[in-house]
């Protein structure tokens, strides 16, 4: 079996939603993108370090946690 023959059989065992990730996945790292399973990482990477901090430290209060501070 080939490589292709391999792919569209898992292709036709994905479901609606697999198959959505699948190919927004496939689609980004053609572009060249740097896509894992987040998300966009180049898109995360472009902000700046204190603008992360930030958001994560609004994340963890949101979930009721006291943010962790260097």
């Amino acid at each position: 079996m080939t490589t292709k023959e391999r792919l569209h059989k898992l292709v036709d065992e994905l479901s609606e939603q697999e198959a959505d990730e699948a190919l927004r996945l496939m689609a980004a790292t053609r572009k060249g993108a740097n896509v894992d399973c987040w998300g966009d990482l180049d898109a995360t990477t472009d902000r700046t370090t204190a603008q992360i901090t930030r958001d994560l430290a609004d994340e963890e209060r949101k979930a009721g946690f006291t943010p962790w501070r260097p």
